[in-house]
């Protein structure tokens, strides 16, 4: 009867196992389309700060029908600027960052009481 409990209490720790490793892969998955996104958001931002460099300087040299295009892009890319927020919190909640040492800002194991860096003690807040 024991083997068949062993069996039964392996095979369950087994099943936890392959459903954890299934979440940390679909976050992965998850971070990698966040950073994607991302990355298109920084190009379109620094596409809009292009045109408008060009717009304000055709306005310096006397042009003034750009007004309005010139409103468009600082809209448009302070949404973007927000969107980028959004996202790259989103992707801190998927991958959160692990503890570090105030005194030194060595990484850190999650359970760690001392730094092994430079020995601080590590307050319980800071482990989570």
């Amino acid at each position: 009867m024991d083997f068949l409990k062993k069996v039964s209490e392996g095979a369950k720790s087994l099943g936890e196992g392959a459903k954890t490793i299934g979440k940390k892969s679909s976050d992965l998955v998850e971070s990698t389309k966040l950073k994607f996104e991302i990355s298109k958001r920084e190009k379109e931002v620094e596409n809009n700060i292009s045109a408008l460099g060009n717009l304000v300087y055709l306005q310096f040299k006397g042009e003034k029908e750009h007004e309005e295009e010139i409103q468009r892009l600082l809209n448009t890319t302070k949404e973007l600027e927000e969107e980028i927020a959004s996202l790259e919190d989103q992707v801190e909640k998927l991958n959160p960052k692990p503890p570090a040492c105030p005194k030194c800002n060595t990484e850190l194991p999650p359970a760690a009481k001392f730094c092994m860096n430079c020995g601080e003690k590590i307050a319980e807040e800071e482990q989570n």
